[in-house]
């Protein structure tokens, strides 16, 4: 059978929505069934001598990206964020005052939205706040997400004043046809003078985030814009699917004046920025990040320990992660909380001095077991079932039967083995674990 025929057949049959996994279960499963007390329990049981990670939400962007799928909004003043930062310090406070002692903290992570959208001394008074109900040390990581179009030097060295240890870029696509499309013209050049700068002031560690699916990309214009961003030498590169999902995020309606790729053409997109990327000595880490054979998630994969969660692949072994602002989600070994997304009821809980918690799920001892199963397929795209027989029921090799046929699984023995060619659809294997899952539209992004 031709190669393309063989992809058209598989992409009719495995080319369906399915969760991303980076929990489990996803976030799509979520309920309003975690309370106040909840909350404060799962708080309180955190042990004082283990180590947490840390995430703080600024829902604030320049301007509106037409892909975009974040809780974000677009300002034309700066009060409504002064407003928001109060809000935030006040969450802080209210949820240190219900830990054990000042924690350490394995890793703080700004996301977003565009955390480079507050002015520098109110990064700063974040940071200094947190400081003071959490241990930030020289061992804690401290890494934020940027829009380069707006990232001047002031802002830089208020990284550098804080301690930032890693910054990740969002580049998305070097074309510009494709950035006019998708309302973030950003040049070459313009992502090069940003990366430069930071070198410039010691903040080596970068990331670009790069997305395959966007209207008007072609084969040619993601190879054009992997050897671009390659030619930058990011530490890491994480190249995500473009997820079409206008009945969540109505701008995105915008974009089907535009032609954008099928299923087929996404999958050699794929291929082409891989081969892109492993010419240029990039790592493949996992389902959709590269990275430098000497950073921390290449050394991570090859020792077997490479982690998944909220923010993608990661090397942090935190148990906990804690979340601040906005739709922040904060996890925990029997349980997801996930904060309001409205900024009034996020408003209304903290001036109540109550959690701005909305919804989220309790895990069952079996929930607790699928979920490390899943993360170590994930991540390793091998598993051994014997170690999970107590949670996996009995059904799961009719579910594989078809995968297996179709050789994008092999199982020796007890070991279940994502082939070369099944790695493209490592969440659809990992589906056949999810006993929440059905297939629907309207609710997952397409695996390819």
């Amino acid at each position: 059978m031709d190669k393309l025929d063989n992809i058209n057949e598989l992409l009719c049959k495995y080319n369906y929505a399915v969760p991303r996994y980076t929990s489990f279960p996803p976030a799509t499963k979520f309920t309003q069934d975690i309370s106040q007390s909840d909350y404060t329990a799962l708080l309180k049981g955190l042990p004082s001598s283990n180590a947490v990670s840390l995430y703080v939400h600024i829902p604030f962007c320049h301007e509106l990206c037409l892909y975009c799928g974040c809780n974000t909004k677009v300002l034309n003043s700066y009060s409504p964020v002064e407003s928001y930062i109060k809000l935030l310090l006040s969450e802080i406070t209210l949820v240190g005052e219900s830990t054990n002692g000042k924690l350490p903290v394995n890793l703080l992570h700004f996301g977003g939205g565009s955390p480079n959208y507050l002015k520098p001394n109110d990064l700063k008074l974040i940071v200094a706040h947190i400081s003071e109900f959490f241990d930030i040390s020289k061992q804690t990581s401290i890494d934020i997400e940027s829009d380069p179009r707006h990232l001047g030097g002031e802002m830089i060295k208020a990284f550098v004043d804080i301690g930032v240890t890693r910054i990740s870029l969002g580049v998305q696509d070097f074309n510009h046809d494709v950035q006019i499309a998708i309302n973030r013209v950003q040049p070459f050049e313009q992502v090069k003078a940003c990366v430069k700068k930071l070198r410039d002031n010691g903040i080596n560690k970068i990331n670009f985030d790069l997305i395959i699916g966007l209207p008007n990309q072609t084969i040619e214009t993601v190879t054009d814009t992997a050897h671009l961003a390659a030619s930058l030498s990011p530490d890491r590169l994480a190249v995500f699917p473009y997820a079409h999902v206008p009945w969540m995020k109505k701008h995105q309606k915008l974009l089907e004046k535009y032609p954008m790729a099928d299923g087929k053409e996404r999958f050699l997109m794929n291929e082409a920025v891989d081969t892109v990327l492993k010419s240029h000595d990039y790592k493949a880490i996992g389902t959709d990040h590269y990275a430098k054979s000497s950073d921390s998630l290449a050394v991570a994969q090859n020792n077997g320990v490479l982690r998944r969660n909220f923010q993608g692949y990661t090397v942090d072994i935190s148990e906990a992660i804690i979340g601040f602002g906005h739709s922040s989600i904060s996890s925990f070994k029997s349980a997801y909380v996930q904060n309001t997304i409205t900024p009034a009821d996020y408003r209304n809980a903290i001036n109540n001095g109550e959690f701005p918690v909305n919804r989220g799920v309790k895990l069952s001892e079996n929930d607790q077991g699928l979920s490390r199963l899943i993360e170590e397929l994930m991540c390793n795209f091998k598993v051994n079932l014997e170690g999970y027989k107590d949670y996996i029921g009995s059904d799961y090799s009719d579910k594989l039967a078809t995968l297996i046929q179709d050789g994008l699984v092999i199982m020796d023995g007890m070991q279940l083995i994502i082939t070369d060619k099944g790695k493209p659809f490592t969440r659809v294997v990992a589906s056949c674990f999810d006993p929440y899952f059905e297939k629907q539209e309207n609710q997952h992004a397409k695996a390819i």
